[in-house]
């Protein structure tokens, strides 16, 4: 899994347009965000990415990228 392959599924999730949500987007600004999508993204990202992140880390990141970088990260470990 690679940067884009992660914002395709985050377009996806939000259903937006791809290149709409960029590494720069601040994470409670994407277009959908709710308590509900909040959930799917933990599932997608324990489901599609394969890794498990505690909701309070995906709260503490500011953007896109943040976000990205702990799921490559995590990946990377495993």
């Amino acid at each position: 899994m690679d940067q884009q392959t992660f914002l395709s599924l985050l377009d996806e999730l939000f259903e937006t347009d791809a290149g709409v949500i960029t590494p720069e987007t601040a994470l409670k600004e994407i277009p959908g965000w709710s308590s509900l999508t909040f959930v799917g993204l933990i599932a997608m990202i324990d489901e599609e990415c394969g890794v498990t992140l505690p909701p309070n880390i995906i709260l503490n990141c500011r953007t896109v990228g943040d976000l990205t970088a702990h799921v490559l990260q995590k990946r990377a470990a495993a």
